[in-house]
């Protein structure tokens, strides 16, 4: 009975029980969805801020990378220099000067075209110390920032100038050594001419070959200039003689038809006398005009040969300055960065799938680069490029392994390698373009840098 009179107050409890719990539930869902998204956001920004600190990294990396090489390019050309001039007054550079004019002219271009231009070099250093300063102060600031494209532009701007002043003091150190090794110390030298004085010898001689090259040029252009005004005056004279020739015609014309009219009666001797006269008019006349039609034909074939040989010195000339454009442009700073990969020496050639099978560092092979189908223009050409030069080599699309990238590693490893991705699906357009720039230069300069040897054959 008493459970029965306690029901109704049993079943108000259990309903609002279960009001209470539904609104419980819902409460405690929100609360965990925002608490959800706090955790993304703050991992968000956790990831931006990892990205962020290890592009800092590596910008700084590079920076003080370009420092330790600028240090060793600059130290190690003042002690190039510094040798260099002392060969110029002492006793090694007498004996150098024996080996002939091929030693006057390297020094020659030593003294006009310098390894490293002062300017250029301090203008580096203050870049690097510059960035570095710049660092440490963004090392201690906020988290977040990003180096700007254009700095790490100018960080690996630097940085290959660095490389490429380093590899061709290395090429000079190298022409340096040799030749001194090979000198006779034992030679005495007392009686030579300094270095320094044969150069400046051979710069009088090439002074005076000019002065009497030009010389012999304004006599030769005299001595042709006068076969030209004898014709000239020649030609004068018989037009002014054909001229008078016609004028005289023309007046023997007009006597004869007046002798005509006024003597037409007269005896027939008389008239084959007047013929006679006239017909060696004629002759005369036909002998004239026949000499200035062969005067004329001689004067036009001179002009044409003159032409010929004008157009052929012309032709040469061309084809020289060809040449020179073409070993400027290879030498150009610009280049020798974007043909990194090819012009430094290493043990590895295209072709070869295994290491260490050669024994003497060289250039690359033009004709293996070739040979590898690295240099025709299309999509197989390109990606066979990337397999020789790309540090992480090239996946082809379709599927397939690269033959020159093996253990995660590419066999080349003595060379400087682009930074391009693995698999050739994952290439920008940008990066496509580049990598056909690249090829493209290598067909244009591929032989006059096997001429200048900064390509093997």
């Amino acid at each position: 009975m008493r459970l029965l009179n306690r029901l109704p107050f049993l079943i108000a409890t259990l309903t609002l029980g279960c009001v209470g719990v539904a609104s419980a539930q819902v409460s405690t869902d929100d609360v965990r969805q925002a608490a959800r998204e706090r955790v993304y956001g703050s991992l968000a920004d956790q990831e931006q801020q990892a990205y962020a600190r290890s592009l800092l990294v590596q910008f700084e990396t590079r920076v003080k990378q370009t420092q330790s090489l600028i240090q060793q390019v600059e130290q190690r050309n003042a002690a190039y220099r510094e040798q260099m001039d002392a060969l110029l007054t002492n006793e090694d550079g007498k004996r150098l000067g024996r080996k002939g004019m091929s030693v006057a002219m390297h020094f020659m271009g030593y003294q006009e075209q310098p390894l490293v231009e002062p300017s250029e070099l301090a203008a580096k250093k203050a870049f690097v110390e510059q960035m570095l300063a710049f660092l440490e102060r963004a090392k201690s600031g906020p988290d977040g920032y990003v180096p700007q494209a254009e700095r790490v532009e100018e960080a690996d701007d630097a940085y290959l100038w660095a490389r490429s002043r380093a590899m061709k003091l290395s090429e000079t150190e190298a022409w340096l050594k040799e030749n001194l090794s090979s000198l006779d110390r034992s030679e005495d030298v007392s009686a030579d001419p300094t270095l320094e004085s044969r150069i400046d010898a051979y710069r009088a001689e090439l002074r005076q070959a000019w002065i009497d090259a030009q010389t012999r040029g304004r006599q030769a252009a005299r001595e042709a200039a006068e076969p030209v005004m004898e014709q000239n005056a020649r030609t004068a004279e018989l037009e002014r003689a054909l001229l008078e020739a016609n004028q005289k015609l023309a007046l023997a014309r007009q006597q004869n038809e007046q002798q005509r009219i006024d003597f037409e009666m007269r005896m027939e001797r008389q008239r084959i006398e007047l013929r006679e006269r006239l017909a060696a008019s004629q002759r005369e006349m036909d002998d004239r005009l026949a000499e200035i039609e062969r005067q004329n034909k001689l004067a036009e074939a001179e002009r044409m040969r003159r032409d010929a040989e004008a157009g052929a010195e012309a032709g040469s000339i061309r084809d020289d300055a060809r040449r020179v454009e073409l070993v400027a442009k290879c030498n150009s700073p610009q280049v020798q960065a974007d043909l990194a990969p090819f012009l430094a020496e290493g043990l590895w050639q295209p072709g070869d799938f295994e290491r260490n099978i050669r024994f003497e560092k060289a250039p690359m092979s033009f004709s293996k680069i070739r040979a590898d189908g690295a240099l025709v223009d299309d999509i197989n050409g390109y990606q066979r490029l990337l397999e020789i030069a790309n540090a992480q080599g090239c996946f082809p699309r379709g599927g397939g392994r690269g033959a020159y990238y093996q253990k995660r590693e590419h066999l080349d490893n003595d060379r400087p390698k682009w930074g391009y991705p693995q698999y050739w699906k994952n290439l920008t357009t940008d990066q496509i373009q580049e990598v056909r720039r690249i090829q493209a230069l290598l067909n244009e300069l591929g032989p006059t840098l096997v001429e200048e040897g900064m390509l093997a054959r």
